[in-house]
């Protein structure tokens, strides 16, 4: 079984803690840790933040989010100016840098993280998490 929700968000900041809130809320559903929902919260932030400020003006963002069993995964789209090398912004943004932390922040705690640009403009960003439960999945 498999479970999949999707969000066209404005590009709006208060979207971004309405978003964490619905994926917590689905994942604890399914007896997702604390600690896991935190993690994928987090990483969902980031990720929307991301959207939010990038995306073109007055342009729509998608969350689409697909829960199975054994992991979560989260696809962020947005019509954004793109990135050219995700990799190098990786590399260049220090540690206690004010912001571009975010990629580092997800990749810490994801699993696997694709970030690929979209023609002809956005990004696309995907978020794989393995899900640790307190139950067995969908019981």
């Amino acid at each position: 079984m498999e479970v999949r929700l999707s969000l066209s968000l404005p590009r709006d900041r208060t979207t971004v803690p309405l978003t964490r809130r619905v994926l917590d809320a689905a994942l604890a559903v399914f007896s997702v840790t604390k600690d896991c929902r935190d993690d994928i919260g987090l990483a969902v932030g980031e990720a929307c933040a991301n959207a939010v400020q990038h995306a073109d003006s007055g342009a729509d963002y998608e969350v689409t989010v697909t829960i199975h069993e054994d992991r979560c995964i989260i696809d962020v789209v947005d019509d954004g100016v793109g990135l050219e090398n995700a990799a190098a912004v990786l590399d260049d943004v220090p540690p206690d840098a004010e912001s571009g932390r975010g990629l580092k922040i997800i990749h810490a705690l994801a699993d696997m993280v694709e970030l690929r640009s979209r023609q002809p403009r956005g990004m696309a960003l995907r978020i794989v998490k393995m899900l640790t439960r307190t139950t067995p999945a969908f019981s």
